[in-house]
Order: C-alpha cells, then sequence, then structure tokens
C-alpha cells in the first residue's frame, strides 16, 4: 500500500513540475550573450608585452578574446560572436553607428543581452547613441581596454569578463545602455573618458556609477534617471544615408567666426557650441539661423549645466557636447518641423525621470 502511494506521489511530481532531466536541464539553462566586436584596444597587438601604448587596434578576432577567457565565461553564459568591425572607435562613422544599432537590435531578438567590445576614444558616444535608438529594453553593456589584449596586466580580459557577467546577470535590464570598464558600472547618458593612459578613466562626474563588479557578483548603487524608456528614434524609419549633417564649435577667448561660417556653408543642418561663443562666433551663428541651421548651448566643462536664454537656441542641460551632437542629429532626422527639436531635447536631453 505504501509503495502504491510513494509510485503515485512521484507521478503526481512528474505531471506537475516535469521530469528530472527536464528540470536539471532548466536549473543549469545559462542566458544567451552576444559579444559584437568593433576592434579597439581591446583586441588589440603590439611588437611587445611591455608596449602599453604604441599598438595596433582591432588586430585580434573577438573570438579569440573570449576564447581566452573558456572555461570560466562558458560558467557563466551561452555566448556568442560576431565581427562587426576591426577599427579604433574614432574611424567609425554615424551611417555605421545605425548600422551597429540594428545589428543590435537583431542579436536581443534571440539573445538575452549584447555585450559590444569597443575602442574607448569615443565610446561614450557610442554608448549614449545606442541608448537612444536600441528598441529593446534587454541589457546592453559596452567595455573596452586601455592596454592592448597582449600587453602584461592588460585590463581587456577582465574587462570584457566582467561585461558578459554583468550582462548574464540582467540587473542592467531596462538602464538602457550602460559602460563597464575597471570593475565599475556607468550609464551611457552620464559617463565620460578622463584620462588618456590610465585605467580608471571612465566617471560620471555629476551623479557617480551605477554600480560594481566584484568576486560576490554585481552590486548596483542606484538606477539610471530614466528606464524602459522608448525614444522616438526609431532607425527602421530613418535612412543610413541620409542623417542630417551636424558639427561641433569649440569657443574659447577670442574665437574667430570662420568656423561657424564654413560649417553652415558645407551643409550642416544643426551646431551645437561647447561653451559661451565669442562676439565672432555669435555673429557668425545669427546668419547661419537665417540658413536654416539649428543651434545648441552645450558645456564645454565636464560637470554642469546650461541653460540658454538665446531666443532660437536650444539648451543642452548637463550632456556633453560630443553627446548633444548625436541626440541633435537623431531629433533633425525625427522632427517634421526644426521647432520640434527643442521639444525633443526637452523631453529626452534632460537628466530627470520621466
Amino acid at each position: 500500500m505504501l509503495k502504491r502511494t510513494l509510485a503515485a506521489t512521484a507521478a503526481a511530481a512528474v505531471i506537475i513540475f516535469g521530469t528530472a532531466p527536464a528540470l536539471a536541464a532548466e536549473q543549469t539553462a545559462k542566458p544567451k550573450i552576444a559579444v559584437i566586436g568593433t576592434g579597439g584596444t581591446i583586441a588589440g597587438a603590439a611588437g611587445s608585452r611591455v608596449s602599453f601604448e604604441g599598438y595596433e587596434p582591432g588586430r585580434l578576432p573577438t573570438a579569440d578574446l573570449v576564447k581566452f577567457l573558456q572555461p570560466e565565461v562558458g560558467k557563466v553564459a551561452e555566448v556568442s560572436v560576431r565581427e562587426f568591425g576591426g577599427k579604433g572607435s574614432t574611424d567609425y562613422t554615424l551611417a555605421e553607428y545605425h548600422d551597429l544599432s540594428r545589428l543590435v537590435d537583431r542579436e536581443l531578438a534571440t539573445a538575452d543581452a549584447v555585450v559590444v567590445a569597443t575602442g574607448t576614444q569615443t565610446m561614450e558616444e557610442l554608448a549614449y547613441w545606442l541608448d537612444l535608438t536600441v528598441r529593446s529594453p534587454k541589457p546592453v553593456v559596452l567595455t573596452g581596454a586601455m592596454r592592448p589584449w597582449t600587453a602584461i596586466g592588460s585590463d581587456g580580459p577582465p574587462n570584457l569578463y566582467n561585461a558578459i557577467r554583468l550582462a548574464a546577470s540582467g540587473r542592467t535590464r531596462c538602464f538602457g545602455t550602460v559602460v563597464s570598464l575597471n570593475e565599475e558600472i556607468f550609464a551611457a547618458r552620464e559617463v565620460t573618458k578622463t584620462s588618456t593612459q590610465r585605467q580608471d578613466t571612465f566617471a560620471a562626474p555629476e551623479t557617480g556609477r551605477l554600480g560594481t563588479i566584484g568576486d560576490r557578483g554585481v552590486t548596483l548603487l542606484r538606477a539610471p534617471a530614466r528606464t524602459c524608456v522608448k525614444t522616438p528614434f526609431d532607425l527602421s524609419r530613418i535612412a543610413r544615408d541620409k542623417l542630417p549633417k551636424t558639427e561641433i564649435v569649440y569657443t574659447y577667448a577670442q574665437a574667430g567666426g570662420e568656423p561657424v561660417k564654413a560649417f553652415a556653408d558645407a551643409g550642416a543642418k544643426g551646431l551645437v557650441f561647447a561653451g559661451t561663443p565669442s562676439p565672432q562666433q555669435f555673429e557668425q551663428a545669427q546668419a547661419a539661423v537665417k540658413q536654416g541651421v539649428v543651434l545648441v548651448a552645450a558645456n564645454r566643462n565636464t560637470a554642469g549645466a546650461v541653460h540658454a536664454d538665446v531666443p532660437g537656441v536650444i539648451s543642452a542641460q548637463d550632456l556633453l557636447p560630443q553627446k548633444a551632437r548625436l541626440l541633435l542629429t537623431l531629433s533633425l532626422a525625427t522632427a517634421a518641423d526644426p521647432r520640434q527639436v527643442g521639444e525633443l531635447f526637452a523631453k529626452y536631453g534632460r537628466p530627470e525621470a520621466a
């Protein structure tokens, strides 16, 4: 009688919960992470193991970088690799940013998260571009390195490993794009590169890091101001080869107005001023406005905000000029009327929670 009761109980358990092998498979299933390689220092190779600054970026295939991290990375996630390119970060165009963003969304259709390994010089720009354009709420993590992969003490291997760990954790879902280097996590909108040589180069001067990654896992200290926000910048509706031309004008004492005129004459649809324009720059800016050029005022410093009080000039708030330019490009490509660009900046350029 007791045997029949136990058998019946076991049978019921199989019906309700599934077989033991199925349960084991479910419990051991690992998140699927797509690693997209774009080159940069992290994939760099030098002629000497002690050459920390002289090297060729993008020499090593991303698949080899991931393979180097086995078997440890295989215990964290099921990793697939996509090679997007092998260039330094400053060599990429906005049209290629467009392609990469579309690729990230395609990968996220089947993967649980995406890691992009890229160069650090314009990493903050690529991160913000992806933050504005990727449609999926799944985690997107950018990482890179300050030393080539082949150098002694390279930060490339731990940075890539930790980025995959962060992506696999799923902890940054709905955070938009984040940047992860040096065991730290930053929001794309807030982060900037502060040193051309130091490994702790990335920082968020106004807000600080989102969290850290250590042996015990991911520690999140806070969330970005906005979470699960889908912007109107849908690249499936914006042609990659017809992105409006936008430029940045740096300001300084007695700055000439010639660059402003040159950009306007070259077909720029928008200009971002990094700092307060000189009288000569302001004079040419007024002429550019008559040609239909949209003007944005940004801060040339690493912290603080700009609130433009000049009619027709859009405030970038605390967005750095290089990021304000990306928002301006996408806003011009999306807005039916140039006056709507200011509304898009007011809604998506502000750091406040929605």
